[in-house]
């Protein structure tokens, strides 16, 4: 089963500085990564505010995701990441039905 995940990226300043002197294709880089792991970059943004960058890629498991953000941190190219995963529709509305069957089965912290 593979899994999808949104993986947001904010560069150092120095990193950045560096891009705008010898412009760097951060999704070339990223795909080539992704790649050897398994998975397929499926898109590649800059973005403005908190992050700069944001990629969505297809990896074969969660352990191929979390190997890339070691990957992406040991680099010393970000500041700082986030993972999010992703998931189709169809599997967001599986997720409610299951949760509503098995609500007999969780009580909030506190509740009596």
């Amino acid at each position: 089963m593979s899994v999808t995940v949104a993986m947001f990226i904010k560069y150092e300043n120095d990193r950045k500085a560096e891009m705008i002197k010898a412009p760097s294709d951060r999704a070339a880089v990223s795909e080539k990564a992704v790649g050897a792991m398994g998975g397929k970059l499926l898109h590649a943004y800059g973005t403005c505010g908190e992050y700069d960058m944001l990629f969505i890629y297809e990896m074969p498991d969660y352990t191929a995701v979390t190997a890339n953000l070691m990957l992406a941190d040991a680099s010393g190219m970000s500041k700082y990441h986030k993972i999010i995963p992703l998931f189709s529709n169809d599997n967001f509305l599986e997720a409610q039905k299951r949760a509503g069957e098995m609500t007999h089965t969780y009580t909030a912290a506190g509740a009596v």
